[in-house]
């Protein structure tokens, strides 16, 4: 018998409980809340190769994910999450579609169009600059602020308006 706690947080290691949390809904697609864990995935294929893409998503789907993520590096690769959209609309697929999104606000915005969701990391979503400069005095980290505010007001602008869901993290 484990008579220890293994972590604070984890007082039996037997005995599973979920933290509370509140429903996000991604397309129709409920996550957190009361929902069940969500089985997602990522495609690996180019997001440029629609039709590559296309087909590794309905394999996808049909061994049972929920929420589709395909990357979009560009605005092009975000056009092209649409036509994917499509593609698989037109075969009767409803799963919801992610945008995974680095260094570009305007890829994100762009995908906001086609996707359910865009999952954005806030450390590299404003630029490319792979924190070059890692000490600021406050007027430099108030500027940051300021334009990372100014990238970032105008997608959640449109990911409200829209109905879309936003994921922010860091990995």
């Amino acid at each position: 018998m484990l008579t220890t706690v293994v972590r604070p947080y984890v007082p039996d290691v037997f005995a599973y409980r979920r933290r509370r949390t509140r429903e996000v809904l991604v397309g129709k697609v409920g996550v957190g809340g009361k929902n069940p864990i969500r089985l997602q995935s990522m495609t690996t294929t180019d997001t440029m190769d629609t039709e590559a893409t296309f087909r590794q998503s309905v394999k996808m789907i049909e061994a049972g994910c929920e929420i589709v993520r395909i990357t979009a590096p560009t605005v092009d690769d975000a056009r092209a999450i649409g036509k994917i959209k499509d593609m698989l609309v037109k075969a009767g697929y409803d799963a919801p579609i992610v945008a995974d999104i680095h260094f570009s606000p305007a890829a994100a915005t762009e995908a906001a169009e086609f996707c359910e969701k865009v999952r954005i990391n806030p450390g590299n979503f404003v630029d490319t600059k792979r924190f070059a400069v890692k000490e600021y005095t406050d007027a430099q980290y108030e500027e940051e602020l300021e334009r990372i505010e100014s990238r970032f007001t105008p997608l959640v602008e449109k990911l409200k308006r829209l109905g879309r869901a936003c994921r922010i993290g860091t990995n």
